[in-house]
């Protein structure tokens, strides 16, 4: 269950109330825990793996640089894509479903519905990234596209299938980095095609929203063709 609470100046969601991820959050704010490795360092998104009294744990913070009055105006639109994704991330693994990495905090400075930072923990998987793997096996690939299939199945999205994203621990397969956006047969359909593209899972589900997403390819490439003779 995630609920909901203000610390400085921050809107908070938490998973189960814990408030171990309260203190975790704290004290990286407040540069007091170990960075044990950047995984990301870029302008606006800064992604690091921190050792704390709890374990480790995922730290990510997002702060938008550009478009933001765009941002701005969209968020009236299409609502806070990080709250729905720890609210949807909790929804799916309560139903069993231990496929995604799960969301344990999200802290937001916010004006109105619009967020300028966005600070998230999340969980650490100790595994190997498909990325650093030869060759995927049927087997593995197997196990993703029934995980795939099942998050589905709960209206969740990837949103993005590459390798990168799926990790192997003892456990099984793990998916990361999953989407917020609200899950519809186009969006799975694109997650399928994905996967077909970059995993070599081959798409077995030709429905509305398979044939609406060739459409729009097709006619966008029509459209390219158009533009170049000109």
């Amino acid at each position: 269950m995630i609920t909901y609470r203000k610390i400085l100046g921050y809107k908070v969601y938490l998973k189960d109330d814990n408030h171990k991820y309260i203190d975790i959050f704290l004290n990286a704010i407040k540069y007091k825990v170990e960075c044990v490795k950047v995984l990301r360092n870029i302008d606006d998104t800064k992604v690091s793996l921190i050792r704390t009294e709890h374990g480790l744990y995922i730290f990510k913070v997002f702060a938008p640089k550009s478009k933001k009055l765009e941002r701005f105006l969209k968020s009236f639109v299409k609502g806070d894509y990080y709250k729905n994704l720890i609210i949807q991330t909790d929804r799916v693994r309560e139903k069993g479903n231990e496929f995604p990495n799960d969301f344990y905090l999200l802290a937001e400075r916010k004006i109105l519905n619009y967020a300028s930072v966005f600070i998230m923990l999340i969980e650490y998987i100790n595994g190997i990234e498909l990325d650093d793997m030869e060759c995927i096996s049927e087997e593995i690939k197997t196990e993703i596209k029934q995980k795939m299939d099942k998050l589905h199945s709960d209206k969740m999205l990837s949103g993005d299938p590459h390798r990168g994203n799926f990790i192997v621990e003892k456990s099984g397969v793990r998916i990361i980095d999953l989407s917020g956006k609200y899950c519809n047969s186009q969006r799975m359909a694109k997650d399928r095609l994905a996967m077909e593209r970059h995993l070599g899972i081959k798409n077995d589900k030709k429905d509305v929203g398979y044939y609406l997403v060739v459409y729009k390819l097709k006619l966008r490439n029509f459209l390219k063709k158009i533009k170049g003779k000109k």
